[in-house]
């Protein structure tokens, strides 16, 4: 019995021509491949076009009339906040750069490479930030080291100690950044040390060098790429970011880029609109292209590969009578970044009054919880979280698993545009995002059937959140062996029968991390909403940056509290039903 088989498949058939290239990516190329890279590019790329109409145009584009013309850009480059904006945006983004870098590439030498006591408990604390909502963390900051803070408040009154830096400042704001961002840094700088071949360090030892200068030689070189990468992502997250310096500028008139816009949509007239969309244009092409700097000036990775198809086992550099010291300082870090504000969101959220100067014992109450299980706005805030998170993050998984397919195992010849479209909302700020679903509605919709509904904000939030998913799920599938969809194909089965019943059904566990990612990133997100959300359509997000920009009750801190056990319950249900750990 003999099969036929095409042309350039078997060992010893010839490579295909130009002709059976052609014939190849024709015969797995239908319509519904067309129908799908139309609506991606749509989708995800079209709303920026809306962004720059209403930037280019005399009037709102919900009004009649109007022009071309490009006086929104004249006022707004003529606009001396707008410079002094950019001008905080550059120092407060320089200061937590270089804070998170150094600290998180400290931290992923000592953590992974060293003998220091307690590494995985010090690891765990370091990288809680990353999976909690990081309004939650502002607030605890705020309730402990704010001039009028809990623990502030305590030094000053017991000891002789301050707190060196006033959280209302630039250096206070990139601080609170730091301790979110550093933990990104670590996380990608740690997965570089453990790569790096321990025999490179005993080469240097052999050559007399001791185990730290062998370490700072030869491991911490290595880690440029990862250093660089990181430079620049937390540059261009930490420059657009809203709810920290929206909640700690507030107080002190300290003007951000992302605040100014905020500040311009939501109490400027109309006719700033067109000057809003101008700012966000300039947001959107600085943070692309520190992303695609990124992806350019490491230059030769080769240079840094250190593994060999001869691998020896990984050795901890001993640090002698160094470790404990290290570790106590580690710890003492940690306590002051994370631990201190985690206790202390909690504390506030649990007592009437969380002061140093009355027992938090006596004040215990259960009155803030009530606040917000009483209050129908807040409730609907969450509800509708909860439906834009579930229905939304289900959809988003199904729609980036059927791009993924088309992307990366199809013939399709625009395939490579719908891979780099899939990656673009990452460099997207999350309110030039928003703001450009909401022009893009005016121009398309124009009863607002989608603008003022749950349907146009998870849409919204699914685009955000898209390159998240897709980063979870496209790896997973890329290790489903090619030859599983070819032997689909020669039985008989079409292109999409045999996407579908081989390579989607064995990434069933990929798409179930996929949509827990999706469901935390858009559980917690607020950016998008900040010009679509309406009266009837609260999210939890949005209703937290605005309870925390205007107080710091203990109703806010119950509400992020109820904001960390949701975020914590879902990424727990995942980790036990798909058997791994879910890094967010």
């Amino acid at each position: 019995m003999t099969a036929a088989v095409p042309a350039g498949v078997g060992p010893r058939g010839p490579a295909p021509g130009r002709a059976g290239l052609l014939s190849r990516r024709l015969a797995s190329t239908t319509a519904g491949h067309y129908v799908i890279w139309a609506v991606a590019l749509l989708v995800l790329v079209g709303p920026v076009l809306a962004v720059a109409a209403a930037a280019l145009w005399s009037t709102p584009l919900y009004e009649s009339g109007g022009h071309l013309t490009l006086d929104n850009f004249r006022d707004l480059l003529g606009d001396p906040t707008w410079w002094r904006a950019v001008g905080n945006s550059f120092v407060f983004a320089t200061i937590s750069t270089l804070s998170s870098v150094t600290l998180g590439v400290v931290a992923a030498v000592l953590l992974t490479r060293t003998n220091l006591p307690f590494r995985r408990l010090l690891t765990g604390v370091f990288v809680l930030p990353v999976l909690l909502p990081g309004l939650v963390l502002v607030v605890g900051w705020m309730a402990t080291w704010a001039p009028s803070g809990y623990v502030t408040s305590w030094l000053e009154l017991n000891t002789v100690l301050t707190f060196p830096i006033d959280l209302y400042s630039l250096g206070g704001m990139a601080l609170v950044a730091t301790s979110v961002a550093a933990p990104t840094v670590f996380l990608l700088c740690r997965t570089t040390v453990l790569s790096i071949d321990s025999s490179l360090e005993d080469a240097a030892r052999s050559a007399g060098a001791g185990p730290v200068r062998a370490l700072l030689s030869v491991t911490v070189p290595l880690l440029r790429p990862a250093i660089t990468n990181s430079t620049l992502l937390v540059f261009a997250v930490v420059f657009e970011v809203l709810g920290l310096p929206l909640i700690l500028g507030f107080s002190k008139n300290i003007t951000l880029v992302s605040t100014y816009l905020y500040d311009h949509w939501i109490n400027g007239t109309s006719a700033e609109q067109g000057v809003v969309a101008a700012g966000a244009l300039f947001l959107l092409a600085f943070v692309s292209a520190l992303l695609v700097v990124r992806n350019r000036v490491v230059g030769d990775t080769g240079r840094f590969a250190t593994v060999m198809g001869k691998s020896s086992a990984k050795r901890l550099v001993d640090l002698g009578p160094w470790r404990w010291p290290l570790a106590a300082l580690a710890a003492g870090v940690l306590v002051v970044l994370v631990v201190v504000p985690l206790v202390g969101v909690v504390a506030s959220s649990l007592t009437s009054i969380f002061s140093p100067l009355i027992s938090p014992w006596s004040v215990l109450t259960s009155d803030n919880f009530e606040a917000v299980l009483d209050n129908p706005v807040w409730m609907d805030s969450v509800v509708n979280s909860l439906l834009i998170a579930t229905v939304g993050g289900l959809v988003a998984t199904v729609v980036i698993a059927l791009l993924s397919l088309v992307a990366h195992r199809s013939e399709f010849r625009m395939r490579g545009s719908l891979q780099q479209a899939m990656l673009w909302p990452r460099m997207m700020p999350g309110l030039v995002c928003g703001m450009a679903f909401f022009w893009a509605f005016v121009l398309l919709d124009p009863t607002d059937t989608l603008r003022g509904s749950l349907w146009g904000l998870g849409l919204a939030f699914a685009v955000r959140s898209l390159a998240v998913g897709y980063s979870a799920f496209y790896p997973a599938l890329a290790a489903i062996g090619r030859d599983l969809d070819l032997a689909a194909r020669v039985s008989g089965a079409g292109w999409w029968r045999s996407m579908i019943s081989i390579s989607l059904r064995l990434s069933i566990p990929a798409m179930a991390t996929c949509f827990v990612l999706l469901f935390v990133s858009m559980l917690n997100d607020s950016d998008p909403a900040v010009f679509l959300v309406t009266d009837e359509t609260p999210v939890m997000g949005l209703t937290m940056l605005q309870l925390a920009a205007t107080s710091t009750g203990g109703a806010v801190a119950a509400f992020g509290v109820i904001q960390m056990l949701l975020t914590v319950a879902v990424l727990a249900l995942g980790r036990l039903f798909l058997g791994k750990r879910i890094h967010a």
